[in-house]
């Protein structure tokens, strides 16, 4: 999978985390700095998703509706913000923009989510939500892309494409009787957190899952995962490609990817490993910097 070509990104925990989904023009979560590094580009975004109300997760939002208010694009664009139900931190910001930023030229709906959400995007494809674990007694969530698809029927599977297409000449419904619909994730946002549940991300194409941590014992009390947890989680799901991000900045570069290596190979993981780190999206079976 050419991740390059779908996404923009930053991230370092404890400092700022944000990656732009450029399919659907999605903004998951907004770090400082996101707007500078995006440029124009935030333009295109239609939708900020928050899965948290920490501060490295939401402190670009101010900078990035004021450079959408007076920048060179659609200024009139309107822009929806989701994030988690009764986020207390995420109030203090809405708090915040509602007071400095009465003059906003765009429209800006501040959207409170559950989990089991779901909002519509373009064509068959959804918006859905799940809950993580983050934050004690507190809500947090991740976010999936799903489209709906087509397929030939489990039954129908071992027939010639000849019998195939002899039974859909043949049915009074066509080819319509032999498929069925199926529901694919085409990518999930698992945000800060503990791993993932494999159901919540089953069959990803693409899933995004933080690894703050390179040793369990360095966990203390922190509700972070370590990176043999994100693969694990990622090979339970049966996940095409994994994004690993939200690294601790105590670790470099080169310990990151060989310990990654190691992971995979302790593991036995055949999936497709991608590191996001800072601003660089590095592909682990290449080694390759983008």
């Amino acid at each position: 999978m050419n991740v390059q070509s779908l996404l923009q990104g930053h991230s370092k925990a404890l400092y700022s985390t944000w990656i732009f989904y450029r399919p659907d023009r999605l903004l998951i979560d907004c770090g400082e700095g996101a707007a500078t590094a995006l440029g124009n580009n935030s333009y295109a975004i239609e939708r900020v998703l928050l899965t948290h109300g920490h501060i490295d997760h939401i402190s670009g939002l101010p900078s990035l509706l004021w450079s959408r208010a007076s920048g060179m694009g659609d200024n009139e664009k309107p822009l929806e913000i989701c994030y988690p139900q009764d986020d207390g931190f995420v109030g203090d910001m809405i708090s915040y923009i509602q007071k400095t930023a009465a003059r906003l030229p765009f429209p800006l709906t501040w959207t409170p989510l559950e989990t089991d959400a779901r909002l519509s995007l373009s064509g068959k494809r959804e918006l859905q939500t799940f809950a993580t674990k983050h934050i004690p007694n507190r809500l947090t969530l991740g976010y999936k892309i799903v489209e709906t698809r087509r397929r030939l029927k489990p039954e129908f599977s071992s027939l010639s494409q000849e019998e195939i297409r002899h039974r859909a000449t043949s049915h009074p419904a066509g080819g319509a009787a032999l498929s069925e619909d199926y529901k694919a994730i085409l990518a999930a946002f698992g945000g800060d957190g503990l791993a993932l549940n494999a159901d919540d991300i089953s069959n990803a194409e693409l899933l995004f899952h933080e690894a703050t941590l390179l040793d369990a014992q360095e966990r203390k009390s922190q509700w972070h995962s370590t990176l043999d947890e994100a693969i694990q989680t990622a090979i339970a799901a049966q996940v095409k490609t994994l994004v690993l991000y939200h690294f601790s900045g105590r670790y470099r570069t080169a310990e990151i990817l060989e310990a990654i290596r190691q992971s995979k190979e302790r593991h036995g993981a055949m999936l497709e490993i991608w590191v996001l780190l800072r601003d660089r999206l590095i592909d682990v079976s290449k080694n390759k910097l983008n």
